[in-house]
Formats: C-alpha cells, sequence, structure tokens
C-alpha cells in the first residue's frame, strides 16, 4: 500500500478557522464506500479546505487537561493567540514531543505550530476546531510579524476570488465551471461552492474579515499614523486598569471603553491597542468579549 501523500500545511488566522465547523472526508467515492486513511478537511466560510495549518503567534496559557476525570491520561491544551483571534491547540499521548515543549513553556512566548485540525461535536450542536500538533517552536516577534503579513495576503487573495464568485450570482455548477474558465484551481472552486451552499457566505462577512486583516496588519505596523508614544501610553492604561482588575473571568470590554471614554480616549485608538496587545500576548480573551493580563 502506497502512503499517503502529506497534505500542505496552509496559513489561516484564527478568525477565519474558529468560524468554521463544516468537515468533509477526500475518500469517499461514488459507491458510498469510505477510505479510512483519507484526510479530512476543514472547508472554512471563505472556501479554504484545510487539513493542516502553519500559525504563528504568542502562547497565553497552558492547562494540566490529563487529571480531568474522563479525559486522556495525558492531555495538555494551549491557546495561541493572533491579532483576530485565539487558536486552542492539544497534546496527548500521540504528541509527545509537543507535550513535553508545553509542559516546559514560558508565558508568554512566540511559538510557531504545524498541525493538524481536529474538530469536536459535543452532541448539542455546536462544533469546536482545534490543533494537535506535528512541531511547535520557539520563535521570535520578527517570524510572527512575517506570519501575519504572509497570511494576510494568502487570505486576500482568497477574498478576491470569493467576492468574485459571489457577484457573479451563479450557483453549483455553472459556478464550478465559471471559475475554471478563471483559471481558478479546482480544489479551491470546489471550496468556495461549499461554502457558499453550506455557510450562506455574504458579502459582510467579506467586509468583517477585510476590517480584521487591516487591523492585524496595523498592529504590527511600527509607523502608525498616531506617535508611538501616544500608543504605548494607552496601552499601558489598559494594562494597567486590567492588571488591577486580573481577577475572575476578566474585564468585560465594554467596560474598558467605558473607561478609556473617561479619560477621553478614542474607540479607534483602544481597539487598535487592545489588538496590539492581544498579538503580543500581554493579554488574552478567556472568553468573547472579556479579557485579561497575563499574570
Amino acid at each position: 500500500m502506497m502512503m499517503a501523500e502529506r497534505e500542505m500545511a496552509h496559513r489561516m488566522f484564527a478568525r477565519e478557522f474558529n468560524d468554521s465547523v463544516f468537515q468533509i472526508s477526500s475518500g469517499s467515492d461514488a459507491s458510498g464506500q469510505t477510505d479510512l486513511h483519507a484526510p479530512n478537511f476543514l472547508v472554512t466560510r471563505l472556501g479554504a479546505k484545510v487539513n493542516r495549518l502553519f500559525i504563528a503567534g504568542v502562547i497565553t496559557e497552558v492547562e494540566d487537561m490529563g487529571s480531568h476525570k474522563g479525559g486522556e491520561k495525558e492531555l495538555w491544551r494551549a491557546r495561541v493567540s493572533d491579532p483576530t483571534g485565539t487558536f486552542t491547540v492539544y497534546s496527548g499521548s500521540y504528541q509527545p514531543e509537543a507535550s513535553v515543549f508545553l509542559s516546559t513553556v514560558e508565558i508568554p512566548s512566540y511559538v510557531t505550530i504545524v498541525g493538524k485540525v481536529r474538530s469536536y461535536e459535543p452532541g448539542d450542536g455546536s462544533v469546536f476546531v482545534s490543533l494537535r500538533p506535528e512541531e511547535i517552536n520557539n520563535t521570535d516577534e520578527n517570524t510572527r510579524d512575517r506570519w501575519i503579513i504572509d497570511t494576510a495576503e494568502l487570505t486576500l487573495d482568497r477574498l478576491d476570488v470569493f467576492e468574485k464568485a459571489l457577484l457573479s450570482g451563479l450557483g453549483k455548477t455553472e459556478l464550478f465551471d465559471h471559475l475554471a474558465q478563471k483559471d481558478v484551481p479546482s480544489h479551491v472552486a470546489e471550496g468556495i461552492r461549499i461554502a457558499l451552499e453550506y455557510y450562506h457566505t455574504d458579502n459582510a462577512y467579506l467586509k468583517a474579515m477585510r476590517e480584521q486583516i487591516k487591523d492585524a496588519l496595523l498592529s504590527i505596523e511600527s509607523d502608525l499614523p498616531a506617535a508611538s508614544g501616544d500608543r504605548l501610553d494607552i496601552e499601558q492604561f489598559l494594562m494597567n486598569l486590567l492588571q488591577e482588575r486580573n481577577a475572575g473571568k476578566g474585564l468585560e470590554y465594554a467596560v474598558l471603553l467605558e473607561e478609556a471614554g473617561s479619560k477621553n480616549i478614542p474607540l479607534e485608538l483602544i481597539d487598535r491597542a487592545v489588538r496590539s496587545l492581544l498579538s503580543d500576548g500581554n493579554i488574552y480573551e478567556p472568553r468573547a468579549g472579556f479579557f485579561r493580563a497575563v499574570a
């Protein structure tokens, strides 16, 4: 039996990854039989079909899950942040090197990970996606920033193709043929067709993703329109506020805005500072809309 070819590791932001839940298998044939060794693919809301990812970010949290009742004997869970959100990473007995790394890694620190996509359905209709690391290494800020730039370029390219498909108004077979005539690779065309059919991805989502990418790039830009001193002052103000209240499940974003408003700090600058602090691993999001300083 020939060994299956290893799937390419894609670059993708956490926002797109976490928004995606639909999986397909490449091993089903016309008779309905399935090749158990064929890879599964997560189809994202932007039409990417991914089996493996390459990510770079800041590891902000590591937890030993092995002691949890009913779980794997050896299981580590980690959170890795990029400017758009947080990847969840699980490492167990089948990833011994990654587990050793997670058990000793300094928090926070920059890391790169190549990992397999996994999904979990608890039975209530929800789906949670995560990564199982094949390789995990320490890295530096420059590598992380380069990853953000490359990932932004690749995502914007896919957004452009998706937008043209959406504007065509065509469905299923007609859309597939239309994209083929535009020299769009068949796997890309198929992913876009599935995304439109399953997620009903619309222009509002495409616009939101473009804004997220813009913010991601701004988070690493050294010569922002605002003076760097002003930016650092705002970040320090937020850090002081979060450290003063670094208890429980974090400080709600609305409270941050209220406190900033009392200091006459514009909303745009607060939002930019929050993304910068997330990107650098100084703060993290324990749950949606709440922020905590990394201890």
